[in-house]
């Protein structure tokens, strides 16, 4: 019976100690980049708006790098140059669950400036056309008064299309009621 219970207890032990071993090491090389600027971020941010010195909205009343939501589902964060620009980075349903990962630029007005891909992950061949000039150039200068009837979805790519332009909606929506809060930060 002594024999049979000690592999089990040894494999046990080793288990225990790995396990211990990598919490360790996890917690030794943890880096927290929450609020921090990415590339990929940085570049989406010039994409949209060229050069400039871009930062990310934190909540001030955390202890943590939280990034500023205004209370949005989707939205991940409001980035800023702390003068006249304002990006939102949101993720949004198109066909796939959050298959679009977006950057849209807004200017002074409320309006869209420009849209930059963070990453997609709709069908490829028919909802990644949404990433074309054709349909992207519809949506520049999308405003609180643009009718989404008016914008013409991609052949084939329905829920990808109604993503973009719900996207843009909870983008525009977003900086329109928050404004001067994303300029007071």
């Amino acid at each position: 019976m002594k024999e049979s219970l000690k592999p089990p207890i040894v494999l046990t032990a080793v288990c225990v100690i790995v396990s211990a071993l990598l919490v360790f090491a996890y917690n030794f090389t943890y880096v927290d980049n929450t609020g921090v600027m990415t590339e990929q971020l940085s570049a989406g941010c010039r994409e949209v708006f060229g050069e400039g010195e871009y930062h990310i909205l934190l909540e001030k009343d955390t202890e943590k790098k939280t990034p500023v939501t205004f209370g949005t589902e989707g939205v991940l964060a409001v980035i800023t140059d702390g003068k006249d620009k304002c990006l939102i980075e949101l993720e949004q349903d198109g066909y796939a669950k959050d298959g679009l990962h977006l950057l849209i630029g807004l200017d002074t007005e409320g309006r869209i400036k420009g849209i930059s891909f963070l990453g997609i992950g709709e069908t490829p061949g028919v909802g990644t056309k949404v990433q074309q000039d054709a349909f992207l150039s519809q949506l520049i200068g999308y405003g609180t008064d643009t009718d989404d009837a008016s914008i013409d979805g991609v052949t084939a790519a329905t829920f990808s299309s109604k993503g973009m332009k719900a996207a843009c909606r909870k983008a525009v929506e977003l900086y329109s009621a928050n404004k001067e809060a994303i300029f007071s930060e």
